[in-house]
């Protein structure tokens, strides 16, 4: 058990100098502004009829992803509390993604890629909107302009930047978005067979259904995947899902390798048993867990101890109490964590 302190921040920054960098953001990442619904899944799986997982799903529309409509707007149709909330979670993505970027872009040694991977479970578009705004490059698994296609052999591509005068190649620091179940900006074209790019356009015709039945025609449209147990409900996803989790596990099996764990409760069953697997083969790997308070400390220390571990390579991060400006949330790991990396 850990806390932010001086030796933890040296810790680090010589974990980051010698390691490729991987982050898990979880729902906890984007709060204020999103709820967390920690108990979704058990309404899903609660839900015995066709009317109930309807009510579930509108429930999961208007809280989580509705709202994203107004990150595009910068929440001019707002009250002042809710702007608030939101311009509070965009200001923390973007400080977040400016110092990994600086790290990236500073850390000395010349082996390792400026690149850094983001998987998260979150289907909002806090991420890409926050990269975009700030001009980072961004690899999300498209591929186009006119019509970006998703293809999840886009990822890790790098860029590089020539000088005008001398054509000297410097590598630009790079964010690879992986969404593990999926996005709000991911619809399937009209043969559901493909990921078509989408500008939050399905939300508004989404939110205008009238019933249940046109509701749930509009919802399928969009290419996610709901947080219950029963995860996957036709094949293009099946093979989509199973893709991304495969691009994780590789990432979690190469030597030296640092992964950081934020806003995730590790109830996903297939990532927790994709981290533990790696755990347990790649001695090489770090894992350092940011506990949300001290009540979700118990709870992550219950699901490792449930686990054998081979290699004790994994770090849980805990606050210091539990007053609400010591939280391990996102604008606190930031800037108590990796702002002080770059001093």
């Amino acid at each position: 058990m850990k806390k932010i302190n001086e030796d933890f921040i040296k810790e680090i920054k010589e974990v980051i100098q010698s390691s490729k960098i991987n982050f898990i953001l979880g729902a906890g990442a984007s709060c204020p502004y999103l709820p967390l619904l920690n108990d979704i899944e058990e309404k899903f799986v609660n839900a015995k009829t066709e009317v109930e997982r309807t009510k579930v799903c509108r429930e999961y529309f208007d809280k989580v992803m509705f709202p994203n409509l107004d990150i595009l707007n910068s929440g001019s149709s707002l009250d002042v509390k809710a702007k608030t909330k939101l311009v509070n979670t965009i200001s923390t993505y973007k400080s977040f993604f400016k110092y990994i970027s600086s790290i990236l872009m500073k850390r000395k040694s010349t082996l390792l890629s400026k690149q850094a991977n983001i998987f998260t479970t979150n289907i909002d578009i806090f991420n890409e909107f926050s990269l975009e705004e700030l001009n980072i490059e961004m690899n999300d698994g498209f591929c186009g302009l006119i019509k970006p296609k998703f293809d999840p052999s886009n990822f890790k591509k790098s860029y590089f930047k020539r000088s005008l005068h001398f054509e000297l190649l410097s590598e630009i620091p790079t964010i690879n978005l992986v969404k593990l179940h999926g996005s709000l900006t991911w619809m399937k074209d009209k043969n559901f067979k493909n990921i078509e790019y989408s500008r939050l356009s399905m939300l508004n015709e989404i939110h205008k259904s009238s019933n249940d039945l046109s509701f749930i025609k509009e919802y399928e449209k969009l290419f996610i995947i709901n947080p219950e147990k029963k995860k996957l409900e036709d094949t293009v996803l099946d093979t989509i899902y199973y893709d991304l989790l495969r691009i994780f596990s590789e990432e979690m099996e190469k030597e030296n390798t640092v992964l950081f764990i934020i806003g995730f409760s590790l109830n996903d069953e297939h990532i927790q048993d994709l981290i533990f697997r790696s755990i347990n083969s790649n001695p090489t790997l770090k894992v350092y867990i940011f506990c949300y308070d001290l009540n979700s400390v118990t709870d992550i220390n219950k699901k490792i101890e449930s686990q054998s571990r081979k290699y004790q390579n994994i770090e849980i991060i805990e606050p210091n109490d539990n007053k609400d400006e010591n939280r391990l949330e996102l604008k606190v790991i930031t800037d108590s964590l990796f702002n002080k990396i770059l001093i």
